[in-house]
C-alpha cells in the first residue's frame, strides 16, 4: 500500500496510538499527546518510506502554529502509531516540510 495524504492513512484504521516514546519526545518541548494528534489529523505526507511502512507527517502545533513531525507506522492492519514526534530543526529542514540539502564540502 503506498500512502499520498494522512486520509488515506487515517481512512484504512480504526484506532490511533501515541508511542511513550513520542509522548516523551513532545514532553521536552513543553507539547502534549493532543498536540501529536492535531497535527496528524491538520497535517500532511510530506516523506514516505514504504520498505519500513512508514509515513513522515508535518501538522501544525495548535497554540502557535509551529511545524510539527511525526513518524507514523502503519504496519498494523487495525492501528496506526505515531512512533515519534519532534519540532523540525531549521537547519535541516526548509520551511518545515522540504529537507535542505547538505552541504558538499
Amino acid at each position: 500500500m503506498f500512502i499520498y495524504e494522512t486520509e488515506d492513512l487515517l481512512e484504512r484504521r480504526r484506532k490511533l496510538r501515541v508511542s511513550r516514546h513520542a509522548l516523551r519526545e513532545v514532553y521536552k518541548e513543553g507539547l502534549r499527546g493532543r498536540d501529536i494528534l492535531y497535527a496528524i489529523f491538520k497535517g500532511q505526507v510530506i516523506e514516505r518510506y514504504p520498505d519500513r511502512d512508514r509515513v513522515l507527517i508535518q501538522g501544525p502545533i495548535a497554540k502557535s502554529g509551529l511545524p510539527l513531525h511525526i513518524v507514523c507506522d502503519y504496519t498494523d492492519a487495525k492501528a496506526i502509531v505515531a512512533v515519534t514526534a519532534y519540532i523540525p530543526n531549521r537547519s535541516e529542514w526548509a520551511a518545515g516540510a522540504v529537507r535542505r540539502r547538505k552541504s558538499t564540502k
